[in-house]
């Protein structure tokens, strides 16, 4: 699935190069919620957390060709942070999952018009990731493990976004994405990896984003 998809927008954003006839900049935030939950302790109990989880950032552009069919390409950082702390007369006890990438997106849209008042329409979009993940730390009462770093990887997502006009060159969109992408295990400090449970030697970061964009027309 994930081939045929980047294939497809390749293929697409390669045929349609020289026809583009508009540019917008995008900017998007979204929150994710992940779909694999896993957990650590924190004072006894469990301190849960979601490596597909948290919040992201993207900058980038989108050219419309014809026909409602534009592509698109995006720059974004993601991050996710899970953290308890406790303090008292014995001191202070803290458990927490840091985790961060960056990433590339590429992508095909199709804009369905309803109308020019600001129900603009609906956009359905496809596209592919390409992951570049920082360390994941994991601080389990108080006790620091070495990081882990993870090789880059390729994944891909599907959107539906609905297109609110401002004005003629401001427009609104909020959506929700589904998003696949699996990370392996690169280091582990100067440990084996396999050393790692089976949920941090394979990190499933797939889950859903709700987002909301920025597309300003130049």
């Amino acid at each position: 699935m994930k081939k045929i998809i980047w294939s497809l927008v390749l293929f697409c954003t390669l045929f349609t190069s020289g026809t583009a006839q508009e540019l917008n900049l995008i900017g998007r935030l979204n929150g994710s919620i992940g779909f694999n939950y896993e957990s650590i302790d924190y004072n006894g109990g469990s301190l849960a957390y979601s490596p597909g989880g948290g919040m992201g950032l993207e900058v980038g552009a989108e050219y419309r060709f014809f026909n409602g069919l534009s592509g698109y390409g995006t720059l974004g950082y993601q991050y996710n942070l899970a953290l308890q702390l406790q303090s008292g007369t014995n001191g202070s006890n803290k458990s927490s999952v840091t985790f961060g990438r960056a990433f590339f997106t590429l992508g095909i849209n199709k804009f369905f018009k309803f109308s020019e008042n600001t129900l603009h329409g609906i956009v359905i979009g496809v596209g592919g990731n390409y992951s570049i993940p920082g360390k994941l730390r994991i601080t389990e009462n108080d006790f620091s493990a070495d990081p882990i770093e993870y090789e880059t990887n390729l994944g891909f997502h599907i959107d539906a976004k609905l297109r609110l006009k401002l004005s003629d060159v401001i427009f609104l969109e909020p959506g929700i994405r589904y998003r696949q992408l699996e990370l392996e295990a690169k280091s582990f400090g100067p440990n084996t990896i396999d050393a790692l449970p089976s949920h941090l030697r394979t990190l499933n970061t797939s889950g859903v984003e709700i987002s909301v964009s920025i597309i300003k027309t130049i």
